[in-house]
């Protein structure tokens, strides 16, 4: 390989990756728009105590915004409850019931905390729903996390 051919070919690699920089700081178009198509979990739980806070930092801007209203409260609720079943009361309905207070539909993803065990609920605008999660046996505590999705 001739010294030209290296010379033009580290000159456009340094070209592409000056462009990819430009491009990953140009305002509206950051880190955000490519991966955060979900906003970050939001946990909770139905007789258990509250998760201790993350003492590790999330990368900013991985996340995308939860939705808002004007005044700046969430649009999205979640709320545990559980039933137990009247033929069996061992067997322990784990409900959700998720509330939009905003007129836009949002679609939200709840699991159980740390378990890709999940179901969606879409929400049209001022609307609530009560979904069952899972079924337990004998306890009536449960973890949930949510997600709102792009």
């Amino acid at each position: 390989m001739t010294n030209e051919i290296r010379r033009n070919i580290s000159t456009q690699a340094g070209v592409v990756f000056g462009l990819l920089l430009i491009a990953l700081t140009i305002p509206g178009r950051s880190a955000q728009a490519q991966l955060g198509k979900t906003t970050a979990p939001i946990t909770g739980g139905t007789g258990v105590s509250a998760q201790p806070p993350n003492s590790f930092q999330t990368m900013s801007g991985t996340y995308a915004p939860p939705h808002k209203t004007p005044d700046g409260r969430a649009c999205i609720a979640v709320h545990p409850m559980t039933h137990a079943q009247i033929i069996n009361p061992k067997i322990i309905d784990q409900i959700v019931i998720v509330s939009n207070i905003c007129g836009q539909t949002i679609n939200v993803r709840v699991c159980y905390a740390g378990s890709t065990d999940c179901i969606l609920v879409p929400l049209g605008g001022y609307q609530r729903l009560q979904k069952t999660l899972g079924v337990g046996t004998g306890s009536t505590s449960f973890r949930y996390e949510y997600r709102e999705l792009y």
